[in-house]
């Protein structure tokens, strides 16, 4: 604000005001002087377009042009000499092929070649290839020298004919890509050919081809071909002639690490003259290859790592595999085990010849069924296996279970991989594997799935065990679906399933003999006593619970609560426990229909079914204030949810028990835990016998805001909840009770918004469906930055923000403006809204701080930043932007917040508008959720465009000296009070823009 000191006489005051268009009809009859201001400024810009031009050079092919003379003596016959040309499994070459050429007459040079389509090889995608002139491709360096050992381990190459071709040759060398034509369509007939069942389209080839020794009728002539298309990579090596060479020579391929390699056996032998003669697809002088790798979940296997292979050609054999040192399956030890051809693994007897009876619980024996079916009918294949004691195997296989099944603190000992291969090899068409691992006493198996083609009997994958006591089936295994298998998981790695295999106690011990003919098998010798799953806190009698017998019926027994207990927004202070296997909150009893969004209470179904119905059975809970269970709690819940730091205070543990006791048939229990202001909650699964009826484990709320319904307690599958989780701990499902403040629009998944996860300050370019005007500048796109920031004119740099309100050089939006990634991991997710209840409640809000607008919501966008552990976020706050294609608001939203200084507020091109909410940037940003400019606490709304502004010119005679402060606002007050008389809206703002002298 510029001001100049009056002395006496008349002064002129221009006062900016934004009026709405009646006021400003008022104004125009009472005062008579009013200028009105409406700047137009409308710049559309689309800040997500990005154009960047490359330029290109054109190199000229090589050509040779020969200098042919002839003399003819008519008397003398001549002879016509047919030209050279390269044997047939030559693709087209050189330049009449438009082929680029390089000329070398010594050194070991190579070429730069970026690939147009990019080039998997084994697993590795590559961009770019180097041509080298010494008979070698590489992808991941530029040029290898010697040695030449086919297990180098350190670089991704082909040799086509690895030499020091230099040291005594000259030649060429030329590649062309292909993305059309008709060397596409020879490629896709060749890998047909040689890979059946591939069915491979074609739409790229590279094609590089050496000469050496005198042209056109070289010495030594090959050539490599790769071939992409179908998701699939492949690539051929073509040889001709092949001069006398000195010097080490290989010809093959390797990998990093060396997990796939191969060297053509008469190219490191002395004998490589031979190679126009040597095949592998029954093509004299053409070797073909899938570069084709496994997903990286399988364990190593194959005759390169030492494996034992056995080949199948349509027969439903099995084999028995001794083991070194007892496996524990379910209860029962076994020394050996039979491995068959269609996708089964038993132990206590081998499998009729024919194929599955799809049924989840036969009972009869102990099996594990990776993926079984009669694949005989249709594939041929293999199956490999290996058995460890020592080495990397055995690592990786503790960090696997340490991972999934932490609580062990397990140690592998022993590791059997056995891995099934149908259809054509190396590329296979069915690709699945079993990993049994032991330390001797805990047993645990793994299930890892590839590609899976088209099966026309039916299949299952699961497990099974005597009398089906334990058993289960992946779903999408038997309900059609079994080509998805490598999306499945219950570990959160696709493709991956693992289970325990093994309780603390073993109760029976089984020896099979070694022999073809007899199994003998010993009665049980040991029984230990029943105890429940070690991740159940203390319950019954004996730790001091209240507990319930029912013979039948729905009964329930209220609990008042000796903390309260927040859940998802609302507190209480009261519990029912429900026979039937729910917690209620706001009502004490609940019947079907088993919805997951009812939406008329909140609940907990820890497993909500007609138990009286079938069952008697206990139910018992206690609450503690103290004790071990406090530390259990604060301790289970600081490890699921990183940076929750809670030190629980309470505790409230109800458990179920069904059927005979104490070994329950079915089992199950629910832990609340509060503290450090936060609210969670635990659901623990022991067994499940067989229930009727419909089922259903999960939560809901009022409105159901907040709800989850685990998916095996309604499909069906409920039996298998003991090996579910949603923290790594079979069994045990965690939650979060936390709700977003009221102030918050809907967002997250559940509502629709799309989610961005980041860990770095990056950002992510939004474009709007209609354009958004803030502050006289229209856009039709954001930048939304997940350090906490929106911007419109262009994104920001990396590093956070310089806390300066007026920096003046872009329009931005900042919410929570701070270098957050260097604590935090979170999300950012948003939505755009074009009807339905969003706007509506826009509209409310609009309304009720702007009410002399009469606004129409008709767009709405959403995104919302959340940090810390979630579900409940240390850091969370919302940005809203709301239209009426005229009009332009925003709103802040905060929630808690964990940190130091930050800048909270917005800015405009040269700061012409701009603003800074104090509490962000004085170190007090954890108080932002108590602060407001519109009376709900933290919420800050501002108007962001076309606002009507009236610039009204007053002379005053005062003694007042307006050069201070509060003299200033004593005048304005007094304008305003005086328009307010005569009908202006008290929402009017007014600010004094100049103040200058005049004349008398």
């Amino acid at each position: 604000m510029r001001k100049r000191t009056p002395t006496c006489g008349f002064i002129s005051d221009f006062i900016i005001m934004r009026l709405s268009p009646a006021s400003q009809h008022l104004l125009l009859l009472l005062l008579s002087v009013l200028s009105l201001t409406n700047p137009s400024l409308a710049n559309t810009t689309d800040p997500s377009v990005n154009t960047t031009i490359t330029p290109t050079t054109t190199a000229q092919p090589w050509t040779v042009n020969p200098s042919l003379t002839t003399t003819t003596d008519p008397s003398v016959s001549t002879t016509t000499v047919q030209s050279w040309t390269a044997p047939a499994i030559f693709y087209p070459f050189g330049s009449a092929a438009g082929d680029t050429e390089h000329v070398e007459t010594g050194g070991e040079s190579y070429y730069y070649v970026g690939l147009s389509t990019p080039f998997k090889f084994f697993g590795r995608t590559y961009n770019q290839i180097y041509v080298n002139y010494n008979g070698l491709l590489t992808f991941n360096v530029p040029s290898v020298s010697g040695l030449y050992n086919p297990t180098r381990g350190t670089e991704d190459f082909i040799a086509a004919l690895w030499n020091d071709f230099d040291d005594n040759y000259s030649g060429v060398f030329s590649y062309q890509q292909y993305t059309n034509g008709s060397v596409l369509s020879r490629a896709s007939q060749d890998i047909n050919q040689y890979f059946s069942q591939v069915n491979i389209n074609a739409d790229w080839v590279f094609v590089v081809t050496w000469r050496y020794g005198s042209q056109p009728n070289p010495a030594i002539l090959f050539q490599v071909v790769l071939i992409s298309g179908s998701g699939q990579s492949y690539f051929l090596m073509n040889y001709g002639d092949c001069g006398m060479l000195y010097g080490q020579v290989e010809a093959g391929y390797d990998t990093i690490n060396s997990t796939y390699h191969f060297v053509i056996p008469d190219s490191s032998n002395g004998n490589y003259q031979s190679l126009k003669n040597t095949t592998n697809v029954n093509v004299p002088g053409r070797w073909t290859f899938s570069a084709w790798a496994a997903p990286a979940i399988f364990y190593q296997f194959g005759s390169a790592a030492g494996d034992t292979e056995y080949s199948l050609n349509s027969d439903e054999g099995y084999l028995l595999i001794p083991f070194s040192i007892p496996y524990t399956f379910f209860n029962h030890a076994y020394n050996s085990l039979y491995v068959h051809f269609n996708g089964l693994i038993t132990f206590n007897q081998p499998q009729p010849s024919s194929g599955p009876n799809y049924n989840p619980s036969r009972g009869a024996e102990d099996f594990i069924a990776p993926l079984w079916s009669d694949l005989d009918d249709y594939y041929n294949g293999m199956f490999l296996y290996q058995e460890y004691t020592n080495g990397s195997v055995l690592t990786r296989a503790t960090q696997d279970i340490n991972q999934y099944f932490p609580q062990n603190n397990f140690t592998a000992s022993w590791v059997f991989v056995v891995t099934w291969k149908y259809g054509p090899q190396q590329n296979p068409a069915i690709l699945f594997q079993v990993v049994l691992i032991s330390d001797g006493y805990f047993s645990f198996f793994l299930m890892n799935y590839g590609d899976c083609a088209v099966l026309y009997e039916q299949v299952e994958a699961g497990y099974d065990t005597i009398n089906s006591i334990y058993n289960f089936v992946i779903p999408d295994s038997t309900n059609g679906n079994y080509q998805n298998l490598k999306n499945t998981t219950n570990v959160n790695v696709s493709g991956r399933w693992a289970f325990i295999a093994s309780n603390e106690s073993v109760i029976t011990t089984t020896t099979t003999t070694t022999t073809t003919t007899t199994t003998t098998t010993t009665a049980p010798t040991t029984v230990q006593s029943w105890t429940a799953p070690a991740i159940f806190y203390p319950f019954g009698s004996a730790a001091g619970d209240t507990e319930h017998f029912e013979n039948g019926g729905e009964s329930y027994y209220s609990v008042g609560l000796s903390t309260p207990f927040k859940f998802f927004g609302r507190t209480y202070n009261q519990i029912y426990v429900n026979y039937n296997g729910l917690l209620t909150f706001n009502i004490p009893s609940m019947s079907g229909p088993y919805n997951p969004t009812r939406g008329t209470e909140d609940f907990i179904a820890a497993l909500w079914n007609d138990f009286d119905d079938y069952y008697s059975g206990v139910i018992s809970y206690q609450q503690y204030t103290n004790g071990s269970v406090l530390s259990r709690a604060s301790q289970d819940i600081n490890q699921y949810f990183f940076q929750a730091n809670i030190n629980a205070d309470w505790v409230f543990v109800v458990t179920w028990k069904y059927g005979s006791q104490p070994n329950p048939a079915i089992l199950f229990q629910v832990v609340l835990i509060s503290g450090s202001g936060q609210s969670y909650f635990l659901m623990n699964y022991g067994d499940c016998g067989m229930l009727y009826g419909q089922v259903e484990a999960g939560y809901d709320t009022i409105n159901s805001i907040s709800h989850f319904v685990i998916p095996d307690s309604s499909n069906g599958n409920f039996q298998n909840l003991k090996n579910t989780t949603n923290v790594n701990v079979p069994g045990r499902w965690t939650f979060s009770a936390w709700a977003a403040p009221a102030i918050f629009y809907q967002f997250g998944s559940a509502t629709g918004d799309t989610e961005y996860v980041s860990s770095d300050e990056g950002y992510i370019s939004i474009p709007f469906s209609i354009p958004y005007t803030f502050f006289n500048h229209t856009y039709n796109s954001l930048y939304v930055h997940f350090n906490g920031l929106i911007t419109f004119t262009q994104p920001q740099p990396s590093s956070g923000p310089t806390y300066i309100p007026t920096r003046g050089a872009e329009d931005f939006i900042a919410p929570l403006w701070g270098d957050l990634d260097d604590y935090y991991n979170g999300v950012f997710s948003y939505q755009q809204y074009t009807n339905g209840s969003v706007l509506t409640r826009a509209t409310q809000d609009i309304n009720q701080y702007f009410p002399q607008n009469d606004f129409v919501a008709s767009w709405v966008f959403v995104v919302t930043w959340k940090y810390g552990p979630g579900q409940n976020p240390a850091i969370l706050f919302q940005v809203v932007l709301i239209s009426d294609g005229s009009l332009s608001f925003f709103l802040m939203n905060y929630g808690d917040c964990a940190y130091g200084q930050v800048e909270a507020g917005y800015n405009t091109i040269h700061s012409i508008y701009n603003f800074v909410i104090p509490d962000s940037t004085n170190g007090n940003c954890q108080n932002l959720k108590n602060t407001t400019n519109v009376n709900v606490p933290g919420r800050w709304a501002f108007m962001a465009g076309s606002e009507n502004v009236v610039g009204l010119q007053v002379r005053l005679q005062s003694f007042s000296d307006l050069t201070k402060k509060e003299d200033v606002e004593t005048v304005l007050q007094q304008i305003k009070q005086m328009l307010l008389d005569r009908g202006l809206s008290s929402s009017v703002v007014m600010k004094i823009r100049k103040v200058e002298k005049t004349k008398p």
